[in-house]
């Protein structure tokens, strides 16, 4: 399995930390992509990570599958204990501010439970493509259902929820998530490009990490926060 963090050219130079985190578990892929305006989103996302593993390890201990029927209690108990920590607007909104792309490996099909901007990476005959996923100006973010004051909120004042995307295996090969720093992967020249793909192809994360710190190093490529678990 591919599964990549790096941090993005601009937030090297800004000196700011990776607001990105991805990882494996059981069987599913994770990626978080903490808000940009959010002044310590990565504080966020790598605590949301280890409180999620931790409530699936509560469900494989008492010998329960964490599937489609447990993923949104799941989610939910996760932020309800972060918000145990504080619950003021202000801390809210520049901590726990952060997109959720989750893809569930089930026996005939790959579930893709998204909340926020990023990409579906698919896995066919074809080879590799893409599927955006982009909520304009506003990107959706799951803390909103936890927001008490609404008028504090510019979007989303009903509250958010997670799209599901299903990718039969009779189809697909390999289905994974990225965050939105993919998208400065059309600014890549040709050869590059293609090596990215033929990197992904064959699961090869380390060349892939060296790609993105190469163009990086040579001209800021990727300028946001880059992750994958495909």
């Amino acid at each position: 399995m591919i599964c990549i963090s790096k941090m993005g050219s601009d937030h090297s130079f800004a000196n700011r930390n990776n607001q990105d985190y991805a990882f494996p578990l059981l069987n599913m892929k994770i990626v978080t992509d903490g808000c940009g305006s959010g002044k310590h989103s990565e504080v966020g996302v790598r605590l949301f990570a280890q409180l999620f593993a931790r409530k699936v390890k509560e469900y494989t201990d008492q010998g329960e599958t964490v599937g489609e029927e447990n993923f949104i209690p799941i989610i939910d108990s996760v932020f309800t204990k972060m918000l145990e920590l504080c619950s003021d607007n202000t801390f809210l909104f520049q901590n726990y501010c952060f997109t959720i792309l989750v893809c569930l490996e089930l026996e005939d099909e790959f579930v893709v439970y998204s909340c926020g901007d990023g990409y579906i990476l698919k896995k066919d005959e074809n080879g590799i493509s893409f599927d955006r996923l982009d909520d304009g100006e506003y990107p959706c973010y799951y803390v909103y259902n936890f927001v008490t004051d609404k008028s504090a909120l510019l979007e989303y004042k009903e509250g958010v929820s997670f799209k599901v995307s299903r990718y039969p295996k009779k189809e697909y090969q390999n289905v994974g998530v990225a965050s939105d720093g993919l998208r400065f992967a059309e600014n890549l020249i040709t050869v590059e490009q293609e090596k990215l793909m033929q990197f992904l192809q064959e699961g090869k994360g380390p060349q892939i990490e060296k790609l993105i710190n190469r163009n990086n190093l040579k001209n800021g490529v990727f300028h946001d926060d880059i992750s994958i678990a495909f």
